[in-house]
């Protein structure tokens, strides 16, 4: 595996969705050492993890820092929108597979339901669509 991969590949491996793990930034300790970018580590884009870490292994700590995207509970109301939370649950649920997305958000299974009725159009409620969800003011 090469070295500037280290990160991503231990969050896909880790059940992250591929968006988060690219977006992650990846600092690395050696014993006592002040943690560095792994950017700085080296500028070579064909380095392994082996050839990088092979005498160190055993003093190395990987920190991994996650993007934080904004609550949608903290957008500006002009971005409450149903094409906003449609879009972001689309997503969501594209990136994230059920087991995960059921420890990182637990819904119910009524509202799951719900969430899925309004994302795919199947309109059961009829009439006019409505967010499951609206947000609170």
């Amino acid at each position: 595996m090469l070295f500037n991969q280290l990160i991503e590949m231990a969050l896909l491996s880790l059940g992250y969705s591929h968006s988060s793990a690219a977006q992650a930034k990846g600092l690395i300790q050696v014993g006592k050492w002040n943690p560095v970018p792994l950017s700085y580590v080296t500028d070579a884009p064909d380095a392994t993890v082996a050839d990088m870490l092979q005498d160190v292994y055993h003093v190395v700590t990987l920190k991994i820092q996650l993007h934080s995207c904004p609550k949608l509970e903290d957008l500006p109301p002009e971005q409450w929108s149903h094409t906003t939370v449609r879009n972001a649950l689309k997503d969501l649920l594209k990136d994230m597979n059920q087991s995960s997305l059921a420890k990182e958000c637990p819904l119910s299974q009524h509202l799951g339901i719900k969430v899925l009725d309004f994302l795919l159009g199947t309109g059961k409620t009829g009439g006019e669509k409505k967010l499951p969800c609206p947000p609170e003011a």
